[in-house]
């Protein structure tokens, strides 16, 4: 098997799996309870939240454990919107945002809240000249990932963050989910956080969104004591605790680690343009574990389904979008149905081994051969 589709989900690191089972086994009681295994459990969550906070800078955040970067979301947008709808109903977001938050939009908006969508430049980064004439008196909230997950594209956070900070009372949300783990984020001036487990080799089911302590949020999960007052339900001891160490494996030895993936970019770009003939858009400020090329007069699903029947892996697109029948964010900054249609995304990791990229284009050579 060859997997080149880390951007999707990444394996459980086997450090991550050992400690949930033992920690299971050992931690089972219910933090809630008030006997001794019980406050000992609740002991080992407030240090995996101290853990969480020392790795991230976020002593000024509040660890707020959901089932993952979607409910993250759901959380940090719906239930900001809601609890600040006082003051005004005005949302800006970006063409580039996972399904999770786009989806929250369209379901604000239906409640009477208005959203901009910011437009994107030539080289896909976001306008933001436009994102600081959009911003009103009534402007509430800013939603924009640092990294999209199909593309790979780094938006400028420093200058988002410079620009949302000038305006009193408004306040930034990033979706890290591609983000955290791969790159080293400063925090500061981002008031809400998302991000999940099992994009960084932990387990799914277990996310977090971090929440700057000032900020009010109404609820998306009711009942049930928990570790926040803003998300129901019997804290997931296990998985909050298996986080905390996926989040410690991700950043150890990182640099090494980054060199290695950037190195892999490298000679994979390299060996398709020998190789294939692509197409690749210059898609400025792309981190190295993302990839996105197309490949002319060959649909990207029919490459897709002929590799995974030679056990490789890769994707046409997002995987919450992957019923789609061409990328839409392709189409956005290229412009191009064909590119679209064409498009494949391959993401690397440090697991990666240059004999896999050799074996997977040459299967994807034969595959254009033969349909081409």
């Amino acid at each position: 098997m060859i997997y080149l589709d880390y951007s999707a989900t990444t394996p459980v690191n086997k450090k991550v799996l050992d400690e949930y089972y033992q920690f299971n086994i050992e931690h089972f009681a219910n933090p809630n309870s008030s006997h001794q295994l019980g406050l000992l459990v609740k002991e080992k969550i407030e240090e995996t939240t101290k853990k969480i906070q020392y790795i991230l800078n976020a002593d000024a955040y509040e660890v707020i454990y959901t089932s993952g970067a979607t409910e993250s979301n759901n959380l940090a947008i719906v239930g900001y919107a809601l609890s600040n709808q006082h003051i005004g109903k005005h949302i800006i977001t970006s063409p580039y945002e996972h399904s999770s938050v786009t989806t929250c939009m369209n379901y604000l908006a239906k409640l009477g809240f208005e959203i901009d969508v910011l437009g994107i430049k030539e080289d896909g980064l976001l306008d933001l000249e436009e994102l600081d004439e959009l911003i009103r008196k009534d402007t509430i909230l800013v939603s924009i990932a640092y990294v999209n997950s199909e593309l790979g594209i780094k938006q400028d956070l420093e200058r988002i963050k410079t620009i949302v900070k000038k305006y009193s009372g408004l306040k930034l949300h990033s979706d890290l989910t591609q983000a955290i783990g791969k790159l080293k984020v400063d925090l500061k001036d981002i008031d809400l956080v998302s991000f999940s487990g099992h994009k960084i080799y932990g387990l799914k089911g277990i996310g977090a969104l971090l929440r700057k302590k000032h900020i009010k949020l109404t609820p998306v999960i009711h009942g049930g004591k928990s570790t926040s007052i803003f998300r129901g339900g019997t804290p997931p001891a296990p998985l909050i605790y298996s986080l905390g160490i996926a989040l410690e494996l991700a950043y150890q030895d990182f640099d090494n680690k980054l060199l290695r993936i950037t190195n892999l970019k490298e000679y994979l770009l390299k060996s398709l343009k020998e190789n294939i003939k692509i197409a690749h858009p210059n898609y400025i400020n792309s981190i190295p574990q993302i990839n996105n090329v197309s490949f002319p007069n060959i649909e990207a699903h029919i490459i897709k389904k002929a590799l995974s029947e030679k056990d490789i892996y890769i994707s046409t697109q997002t995987a919450c979008n992957s019923e789609s029948s061409f990328s839409i964010t392709v189409k956005k900054i290229t412009d191009s149905e064909a590119l679209a249609e064409s498009s494949i995304r391959i993401s690397l990791s440090h697991l990666t081994k240059e004999i896999e990229i050799d074996t997977f284009i040459l299967e994807l050579k034969e595959i254009i051969n033969e349909n081409s």
